[in-house]
């Protein structure tokens, strides 16, 4: 619920790798939009084969779906504004400034700042307006429906970033409020769900999109439905047999896309995914702390109460699929956005905040509008006004008007993703265990926390997949994040901790692997020549540190796959055969992340 509404048990969203091309594609000619992506980037929730993807980015509000309170235009809601230039200068001449309006609010420049900011995500709010135009008293698809979709699918898949097609409205509305496209003022005389011939004209558009996106790889998952319940109300089995029959609609002609349900608001207004038989969807929740906006300690506190409620929530509904929070602000509490950021992060969850851009309103935007105070009125502004006001040096985007919301985010977007060459299988990986205990190295709390020997059996917590760089080091690539293992040199911890936190491979993040006499492997850095130990005396026992001079029993690891080809390939008693460098720099988080193909969307919960 945002302003203009004024009123694990981790579940993660990861995207598996691993379904072969021919599932879901039988044409190239079916795949639309996608120059980036491959098949191998095809996302799936829990039972893909492949690695893990975060999710994490923005939405792009206001671009399909004005709402005054952070737009340009002074009109309650977009239906009014189509209709009032309709009036006045014809269809098609309304359908074309709205196009002049688009093309100038979100540019090819817009995707590299959401690059730069290393995005993985972009939500697309979309009303039936966007996509279907009046034919006397009915609504038809129009001729070029999809051409400004396409193009922001084509763009954001060129540069590593996913995207998600959000229903912000369906016909009639679904809950009258202003985001819909259409503001009802009374809750009774919100009828969708009531409404047979609304409910199957959704349907249908559902059903086109669902075929015009088919095989799309660049195409995250639809989400269903915004915030359907009616003027901000909770939603209930009315709402979630609608969902059904989105999902039926949608099934019937895609099988592979991920099928999103939104809740308003908590875990108890959404059903057990069993309860209808749903697979591979997402549950979406909107995260607005409305009685802690200030930036004063009880604001702070407030938010971060509000975000351990939320985690709490979702964790005892234990519904088994991933977690996206498709909204949310934190508002001026400063202090409560990294809070809630790390818990979302260290929750494995997916987010995207509301928004990327606004006029002004402070938090509401990464970044705001040039323009200041004029706004359009479409019942009254000339041609020439309105294409003034709409025009990129008003609605384009001030990359210097930055504040609170760009500089909490601009830390926690793990990196867009790099499509694939190929896409990896389970027989792909390798675990590592510790010879001193037997027990298996996990890269917990989705690689937050310091890589541990600590678990009797390994799954993709504890699986890594092996890199040979052309130096002859070799690197390691958690399946838990995707992200490679770097040993730390920087002296806040002098024992030189190992983390999967890396996204790209440079001097810390490669090893030699020396094979022992007795059939275990040590790994020595590339840089400082340090060996890699289960550190069983740690305050946690197994804790890997990148400290020893020489082998031990704590150096030496046990390598274990599924199929022998993930296993380096390393002969008995094999040593380095190039000098290691000494003090060289890290690697960091950087924008670029390395995602192997064909993702799962996993959530990790109870069985």
């Amino acid at each position: 619920m945002k302003a203009k509404r004024l009123l694990s048990f981790l579940m993660a969203v990861c995207m598996i790798t691993g379904l072969t091309v021919g599932n879901f594609m039988t044409s190239k000619n079916e795949v639309k939009a996608a120059s980036g992506f491959t098949q191998n980037d095809f996302l799936k929730n829990n039972y893909g084969k492949g690695a893990n993807v975060y999710l994490r980015g923005t939405n792009i509000g206001n671009l399909f779906v004005q709402e005054s309170w952070m737009s340009s235009t002074n009109a309650k809601d977009q239906k009014t504004i189509l209709e009032n230039l309709t009036s006045r200068f014809g269809q098609d001449k309304a359908l074309e400034l709205l196009k002049y309006y688009e093309d100038n609010y979100f540019t090819t420049d817009d995707f590299d700042k959401c690059q730069k900011l290393g995005m993985s995500v972009i939500r697309v709010p979309f009303t039936y307006m966007n996509l279907y135009k009046k034919s006397g008293s009915d609504w038809v698809l129009r001729s070029d429906a999809f051409d400004k979709m396409d193009w922001i699918v084509d763009q954001a898949s060129q540069r590593g970033i996913y995207v998600i097609l959000d229903l912000h409205g369906a016909f009639g509305s679904q809950n009258g409020q202003d985001h819909s496209g259409q503001v009802i003022d009374a809750k009774a005389d919100v009828t969708f769900f009531s409404n047979e011939s609304l409910m199957t004209k959704t349907l249908e558009l559902w059903t086109e999109v669902a075929k015009h996106y088919k095989g799309n790889p660049a195409v995250a998952g639809y989400d269903t439905l915004n915030e359907p319940g009616e003027k901000a109300g909770t939603t209930g089995e009315t709402h979630w047999k609608f969902y059904n029959r989105m999902y039926d609609a949608i099934r019937a002609v895609d099988p592979d896309h991920i099928i999103i349900m939104e809740s308003c608001w908590g875990t108890a207004n959404l059903p057990n995914p069993s309860k209808y038989g749903w697979t591979n969807v997402m549950y979406e929740y909107h995260h607005y702390p409305w009685d802690y906006t200030g930036n004063t300690d009880a604001a702070v506190n407030g938010q971060k109460s509000a975000m351990d409620r939320l985690v709490n929530s979702v964790n005892t509904a234990n519904y088994g699929v991933p977690t996206y929070i498709g909204e949310f602000n934190c508002f001026d509490a400063n202090g409560a956005w990294e809070y809630t950021l790390d818990k979302m992060n260290n929750a494995g969850w997916h987010y995207t905040n509301w928004s990327y851009k606004s006029r002004g309103m402070g938090s509401w935007g990464i970044y705001h509008e040039y323009g200041s105070n004029d706004k359009v009125n479409p019942n009254t502004y000339s041609e020439t006004d309105i294409k003034r006001v709409w025009g990129s040096s008003s609605i384009g985007t001030n990359a210097s008007d930055t504040g609170i919301t760009y500089n909490n985010l601009s830390k926690k977007f793990p990196g867009t993703i790099v499509k694939a060459d190929s896409a990896y299988t389970n027989d792909s990986f390798m675990a590592i265990k510790a010879n001193i205990n037997s027990k298996y190295v996990c890269a917990d709390n989705y690689g937050q926390s310091k890589l541990v020997a600590d678990r009797d059996s390994y799954g993709e917590w504890e699986e890594f997949k092996v890199v040979k760089n052309n130096d002859g080091t070799y690197s390691f690539l958690s399946r838990s994040n995707n992200k490679y293992l770097c040993a730390i040199f920087d002296d806040t911890d002098t024992e030189n901790p190992v983390r999967a936190r890396s996204s790209k491979i440079s001097d810390w993040e490669k090893f030699y692997i020396e094979k022992q006499s007795d059939g275990t492997y040590a790994l020595r850095t590339y840089t400082n020549n340090k060996y890699v130990q289960a550190d069983i005396n740690d305050s946690t026992a197994g804790i890997l540190h990148a400290c020893a001079d020489t082998v031990g029993n704590w150096e030496r690891f046990v390598f274990e796959a599924k199929n022998a080809s993930a296993l380096p390939d390393v002969t008995s008693g094999q040593q380095t055969t190039q000098a290691a460098t000494q003090g060289s720099g890290q690697s960091g988080n950087t924008s670029s992340t390395r995602f192997p193909n064909d993702y799962k969307v996993v959530a990790d919960y109870p069985n």
